[in-house]
């Protein structure tokens, strides 16, 4: 079986040991992976795998079940589906456990599904698990064009919040909106400076803060999020793309500006989570149910589509452009 592998920062196809059934597992023939940000971390060593994980990349798959474990009776094999595993995913076949597998929705492609799984989970986590977004509450999605940006934002949107987004770009904030946004800035980096989106972020929400962010830039956005919290507002961290060390001058009135506003900090990660925890975290976001035609208009946005493990690397080199807008899928049909 051929998988992809970190080599010397590289995504190198290889062949791998095939995946063990064990009686809670299934065995899913992949047809299509999605590339995560962490994927990329990984293979340049700057993230490992949990424990016990696989060595080959991939942390979300589409697929047919190809065997099923005597635990996991509720899928035969022949079912289509799509899953979030903690490695592997970027494998000819993977072994997963079947308490994080969902039903691929019917409306949807393999392509479509295997952008699913780890984007809108998480999405879905931050959002509500962590963030207790309610309905009437503003929130700031910030890398608003990535995965899980065009997914939290209509989850956001159709479960009546106000989103104000930031990206990169005009053209990303225009996806943004259609998503259901109702203002985006477009906060560019100039000459390697820290982008700017406070101003507009706020007159965007009617010169109010907001009550749930979700950063995934941390340190450089730091000192305009505690800004742009309102009182008792809470800031969701779920990576650290700009690093974690805050510059000294922020981290001397940082706690200060915290306390203030009586804001809540919460820091959170999906793959390193328990089974159990992704258990509850799959059937409360019911994929099957949710993608279905006519079920409150959610898109999955495939910006790219690369074909075969080959061209994993490709994939990787076009995330790290920071081109994209919504997910890259590998596609091994």
């Amino acid at each position: 079986m051929r998988g992809v592998v970190a080599r010397d920062g590289k995504c190198v196809v290889v062949d791998v040991e095939e995946p063990v059934c064990t009686p809670d597992d299934l065995i899913i023939e992949v047809k299509a992976t999605a590339v995560n940000r962490l994927d990329t971390l990984q293979r340049k060593g700057k993230a490992k795998p949990p424990p016990g994980a696989s060595e080959v990349l991939g942390l979300e798959v589409a697929g047919v079940v190809a065997a099923v474990g005597a635990n996991a009776e509720a899928f035969a094999v022949g079912d289509e589906v799509c899953a979030l595993v903690s490695g592997g995913a970027f494998a000819e076949r993977v072994a997963v456990d079947a308490r994080a597998v969902l039903r691929k929705p019917k409306n949807l492609s393999f392509r479509e599904a295997a952008a699913v799984p780890e984007t809108w989970l998480t999405a879905f986590q931050l959002l509500f698990l962590v963030g207790a977004l309610a309905p009437g509450e503003s929130v700031l999605l910030h890398a608003a064009a990535s995965g899980v940006g065009c997914a939290a934002t209509q989850l956001a949107a159709k479960h009546g919040g106000r989103v104000v987004a930031t990206a990169s770009s005009e053209a990303k904030c225009a996806v943004a909106t259609r998503l259901g946004a109702v203002g985006a800035v477009a906060a560019p980096r100039v000459g390697g400076a820290t982008a700017q989106w406070l101003e507009g972020a706020v007159a965007a929400n009617g010169g109010k803060g907001f009550d749930v962010i979700l950063d995934c830039v941390a340190s450089t956005y730091a000192s305009q999020n505690v800004e742009a919290l309102a009182v008792d507002g809470r800031w969701v961290l779920y990576s650290v793309l700009t690093g974690p060390k805050l510059d000294d001058a922020v981290a001397a009135t940082f706690l200060g500006k915290l306390l203030a506003k009586r804001a809540s900090l919460l820091a959170t990660t999906l793959r390193a989570r328990p089974i159990a925890y992704k258990a509850k975290l799959v059937a409360a976001f019911d994929a099957a149910t949710r993608f279905q035609a006519g079920f409150d208009g959610y898109e999955v946005v495939v910006d790219r589509v690369f074909t075969g493990l080959d061209a994993a690397q490709d994939a990787h080199d076009y995330m790290e452009s920071n081109a994209n807008v919504g997910k890259i899928v590998v596609d091994l049909e």
